[in-house]
């Protein structure tokens, strides 16, 4: 009976103290203006470790994001052109299993400049962010819609100077669908909240400091996001509310490192952070256990745009 009773003890410490990691594998994209072929790794984000997933011949890569309901891995990218500063924008649409690629051109409206692309797993639209170029400057949420893949103005957002595409969110449950985007106005950012399916703006902060690589968790229910420091070069991971503004600091400072990436799923953060030419890490933060660092390694590739695709 006491053995009984210890080997009972051992399994109740051991079950309480494993360390879960997360179930499945990031997806990162190089990006090099001067590179004609640029390449989509899969990375274990625990090792650090890549492999090749998906070349890009012909496509320079802009942003990554994952239909959860669709199971589709869509790139948002420009397909160079034989002519010189010519280029078209694109998806490219890739099965997660086996990597196999199809190719869409987004249409639009009106021929404008996009940035970035977030997905909404339950409706499986996507949206991304237009510069119309007007006078004064003004910024719009487009929803782009598969199959057609027609990109149309959806929310106007104006009176703005300009974008920092490195933080967007895209909040979503069964009532609520929500878009968070970043954008320049003046010497501060303000960070723009719209419900797309009601088409209006929700909340609207203006901050100098604002996180980058916002990403919303959906196993915490709350939104995340690097924040570089004031005067020196260094970061750390934020949890961060849009609604308000309030943020709490979860991590330990990385001096002298700049967020190049981030996404978020199931409990947990992943950046990568770049030091110098390199020198590159893949950072992974337990969000269930207020931030922890579960793994540091450095990359072999730099990315500026990653997504967790789950297993």
């Amino acid at each position: 009976m006491k053995s009984l009773f210890q080997l009972l003890l051992l399994f109740l410490y051991t079950t309480i103290n494993v360390q879960t990691i997360p179930q499945g594998y990031l997806l990162g994209a190089t990006f090099e203006i001067a590179r004609i072929s640029n390449k989509l790794y899969k990375i274990n984000p625990l090792t650090g470790e890549s492999t090749v997933f998906v070349v890009l011949e012909d496509y320079t890569p802009f942003d990554i994001a994952y239909d959860l309901n669709k199971k589709i891995i869509y790139i948002f990218a420009d397909k160079i052109s034989a002519v010189e500063d010519d280029s078209t924008q694109s998806l490219v649409l890739v099965n997660p299993i086996n990597g196999t690629t199809r190719f869409r051109t987004i249409f639009q409206e009106e021929i404008t400049e996009l940035y970035g692309l977030r997905v909404d797993s339950n409706t499986s639209k996507l949206y991304s962010l237009q510069m119309t170029g007007a006078e004064p400057n003004s910024a719009s949420i487009v929803q782009i819609n598969p199959p057609d893949f027609v990109a149309k103005t959806w929310v106007d957002i104006s009176n703005v100077d300009g974008i920092t595409p490195d933080s967007k969110a895209f909040f979503y449950n069964s009532t609520h669908h929500q878009y968070f985007v970043t954008l320049a106005l003046g010497l501060n950012d303000v960070l723009v909240g719209v419900d797309v399916k009601n088409r209006k703006v929700i909340s609207r902060i203006s901050n100098a400091h604002l996180p980058s690589f916002l990403c919303y968790d959906n196993h915490t229910n709350a939104f995340y996001g690097m924040q570089r420091f004031t005067g020196k070069r260094g970061c750390h991971l934020v949890r961060f509310n849009p609604y308000n503004g309030s943020s709490v600091v979860l991590s330990e400072d990385f001096n002298g490192y700049e967020p190049s990436a981030g996404n978020c799923y199931e409990g947990y953060y992943f950046t990568m952070l770049i030091l110098n030419s390199n020198t590159q890490n893949i950072v992974t933060f337990d969000l269930n256990n207020s931030g922890k660092v579960i793994a540091n390694k450095q990359g072999a590739e730099y990315f500026d745009s990653l997504a967790f695709i789950p297993i």
